[in-house]
This record gives C-alpha cells, structure tokens and sequence, in this order.
C-alpha cells in the first residue's frame, strides 16, 4: 500500500530512485496489524497451502452395503404351501402377497402401505386392471347402462331416468327437510 504521494509528472518517467526506496519504507510502516491482515511473519508464503494436512477423509457411505443386503434379503427363496400346492417364490413376491391379503381384509395399515407402494410404482398401475375382461352380473350391468345412456343424452332433456339398483347395492339416505330460510 503506497502513501499519499502524489502521481508522477508527465515527462518524467515515473517514479525517481530516491522516491522509490521511500515508498518501500512507507509501505511497511503503514501496513496495519489487525483482524484479516497478520503480521508479514504469520503470512502464507508464495506456493505455501493454507491447510497441508488436507481436508479430513468423510467416512464411507452406508448407503450401498445397506441396499446390498436388502436386496440380497428380499431376493432369497422362500416355499410357500398353497393348499396342498408348495411354490417357491422370492420373499419380496411373499411380502407382497402378504400385503395383498392384509389390504383385503381392511388393514389400515397395509392399505397406507399399498397405496404408497402404489404411488411410486407409478399411476398406470392404479388404472390398469385386469378385470376388464369379465363379465359383469346382470344387475350391474344395468346400472353401467344406464349411466352411459343418460351421459350420452342431449344436455336438454331434464327428466334423468330412473336407475334401479339390487338391494345390495341401494343406499338409503334419509334428509330433514330444508326450510326455505336455509337456502
């Protein structure tokens, strides 16, 4: 850092060999000692690493080994009694069969379980079913036809026809009635 020295004069050259050796004087005595500028002892020299032992090695990854020993876990063998029937299936295809059964029969928690499974396998797997190919019972069909029926009815028409549902199927609401001063 140089003085308050004024700039050299045109023609001169630049700066004169007796103002030179004062500035190199001048310079160290107006360098200050303080919070980011240390003593010329205390400083890095040139080509010198501000850390020579390096930085501190991070410790492995868990993540690989643990996703080797799940799959390796859910890919064993296991046999499965089906009746008098044995099958040997993986543990994973066990588990999910197992889910499977907990899910029909109303476990909330295999229900979570599925749907998350569901949710990331992707949607297709929720709209895809294989049950298109069956016949559906004379009553529900009914209904299935009557329903397309009255969507594909011109918008005019404002009598819906009737829909009758077997017993099975029929759910009874019963109101109050709504006074006129609640609408």
């Amino acid at each position: 850092m140089a003085g308050n020295s004024p700039p050299p004069m045109r023609g001169s050259g630049g700066k004169s060999a007796k103002h030179a050796a004062s500035s190199n004087t001048s310079a160290e005595q107006l360098y200050k000692i303080g919070p980011g500028c240390p003593p010329k002892e205390h400083q890095f020299k040139p080509g010198q690493s501000g850390n020579p032992g390096g930085a501190k090695r991070k410790a492995p990854s868990l993540v690989p080994d643990l996703k080797e020993l799940f799959e390796r876990a859910f890919s064993q063998k296991v046999k499965l009694a089906q009746g008098e029937r044995e099958r040997v299936i993986t543990m994973w295809d066990a588990g999910m069969q197992q889910l499977a059964v907990q899910f029909a029969k109303g476990d909330r928690h295999a229900r979570h379980d599925a749907f998350w499974i569901a949710e990331r396998v992707g949607s297709e797997f929720l709209t895809k079913t294989k049950v298109l190919g069956e016949v559906l019972t004379g009553d529900r069909q009914a209904i299935l036809d009557a329903y397309v029926a009255r969507q594909t009815q011109p918008s005019g028409s404002s009598a819906p026809s009737p829909v009758l549902a077997p017993p099975d199927l029929r759910l009874i609401i019963t109101l109050p009635p709504r006074s006129l001063k609640s609408l």
